[in-house]
């Protein structure tokens, strides 16, 4: 997420109500060269409709709401479990199922998060068995809190077995990235923002004493950590696919990115030392992090020159500032559909969606829709590919 512009609409996403609502979605635009803007409450509900210049592939996308939630910016699904978990950064969990938000939230922890800025509860996750659900929250002085619960057969988290697996202090307000995600291990993956303000001004995001700017390896037996890659710089949204993470890594002054971890299930990565965020990385372990450049470079682009990164990895895509935007909203790899097997992702800016495929030496980026009103996550759940816009609405992309 992005700094000043989105600490505004933030503000005034808190006017919104706190209960998950049936919201009126967008109708069809009159413009065959554009998808709708939203229109006022009182519109029918309907979809959205692909821009008349995508390729004949994707004729059949369409967007469909499904509700309304206040700040949404996550989705998870629990094994076994019909119902779809939408998570609202004021700190609440809300079940989803047969279409509808049952009436009181599955979770609610906004008395140990603040909803503000870059800040909040901000990704959810299930443990392989359906039992346990994982948080990633900043608590009240700011800090990411890596936190456990365990989950009833009902599907309500039991908030008495809240337990801190990890506290990573920061020194900003912003950058906390957010995610959370599980693999196939058991174990917890959880990708780093640098700290915050702007530049990477501590130069935390490629020090290797710091679990600032990268993706970690959570144990969630102990809380143990170990370092997969290092030099990201707010990698909001990430998505776990066949042994590949995609990272949607927020950019500073021109360029946005989408990274790849391959083979994560087979990296050893560095332990850290401790796991309250401080600890130096043991040196003598496998050297097979990965180092995606930030701050040394944005995208391909130099940056901080007092900073090195001899084995720099490029972004798989990155897209320039100006009419495609300035934050990448991640990001989720298609299942089904028209758009199987293709990432798909959006911007918080400029409002538009893309898909690229996954495996090309040089994808393009083929362009869905347009103004959408700030979509800040692009979530894969049930096999459903969900975007979730900060003033509330959740679309079901179809076809």
């Amino acid at each position: 997420m992005r700094r000043a512009s989105l600490a505004l609409v933030v503000v005034l996403g808190t006017l919104v109500a706190c209960r998950p609502q049936q919201a009126d979605a967008p109708s069809p635009s009159a413009n065959d060269d554009f998808a709708p803007e939203a229109v006022d409450v009182g519109a029918r509900p309907g979809t959205v409709q692909p821009v008349a210049s995508g390729a004949a592939e994707f004729a059949s996308l369409s967007l469909v709401e499904v509700g309304s939630l206040e700040q949404p910016v996550d989705v998870a699904a629990r094994p076994g479990d019909d119902a779809i978990y939408f998570v609202s950064r004021v700190g609440t969990v809300w079940q989803f199922v047969n279409g509808a938000f049952n009436g009181e939230p599955a979770l609610n922890i906004s008395d140990l998060t603040d909803g503000n800025g870059e800040r909040g509860l901000l990704g959810l996750a299930f443990s392989n068995d359906g039992a346990t659900a994982y948080v990633n929250y900043t608590n009240l002085d700011g800090h990411n809190t890596i936190a456990s619960l365990r989950v009833n057969t009902d599907g309500q988290f039991d908030r008495s077995t809240l337990r801190s697996l990890l506290v990573i202090e920061q020194p900003f307000r912003n950058h906390n990235a957010g995610d959370i995600v599980v693999e196939p291990s058991g174990m917890l993956l959880v990708p780093m923002g640098d700290g915050g303000s702007a530049d990477d001004p501590q130069r935390l995001s490629l020090d290797d004493k710091s679990m600032l700017g990268k993706v970690l390896r959570v144990d969630p037996r102990d809380g143990t950590v170990r370092m997969l890659a290092k030099g990201l710089r707010n990698p909001w949204r990430i998505d776990l696919f066949k042994d590949r993470l995609w990272l949607a890594d927020v950019g500073q002054n021109k360029w946005e990115e989408v990274s790849v971890l391959d083979d994560v299930s087979r990296r050893v990565g560095e332990a850290f030392g401790n796991a309250t965020g401080g600890g130096a990385a043991d040196v003598s372990a496998p050297v097979d992090v990965v180092d995606f450049g930030w701050s040394a470079y944005e995208a391909n682009m130099r940056f901080n020159d007092d900073q090195s990164s001899p084995r720099h990895t490029p972004p798989y895509l990155a897209y320039e500032h100006g009419e495609n935007g300035c934050s990448v909203s991640g990001g989720a790899v298609a299942t089904s559909g028209s758009l199987r097997g293709r990432y798909v992702f959006a911007d918080y800016c400029s409002g538009r969606l893309w898909s690229v495929p996954t495996n090309a030496p040089s994808p393009t980026m083929q362009l869905h829709f347009v103004d959408l009103d700030a979509p800040t996550a692009v979530v894969r759940a049930n096999g459903d590919i969900f975007v979730l816009l900060l003033s509330g609405t959740i679309w079901r992309l179809n076809g």
